[in-house]
């Protein structure tokens, strides 16, 4: 599915144009009051905020859309890229 990004929430959670919800699958980010929340939110935005993404649904979680994502014309996806900046799931926050 093709979405356009139009607004960061927090380090692995954005709203699009179609006001919709997604999470990216397999990172975690501090929540918000939490410790690095601010630089992990930038992180996404700098890669993300107004961009067409390319996303694969992996499940539901809270309502929002567990993706894959990566921008149009990149290998590379969104979420890998995040998981090398210090942001991957571990098992046991499934």
């Amino acid at each position: 599915m093709k979405i356009r990004v139009k607004k960061v929430i927090d380090g692995d959670t954005f709203q699009d144009s179609r006001n919709r919800f997604f999470r990216l699958a397999n990172v975690n980010t501090p929540e918000k009051r939490e410790r690095g929340y601010q630089r992990a939110k930038d992180t996404l935005s700098n890669l993300i905020d107004g961009k067409d993404l390319i996303a694969d649904v992996e499940g539901i979680s809270y309502n929002r859309k567990v993706i894959i994502a990566r921008s149009l014309g990149e290998k590379t996806t969104i979420n890998e890229k995040m998981q090398k900046k210090g942001y991957k799931q571990k098992l046991t926050d499934q």
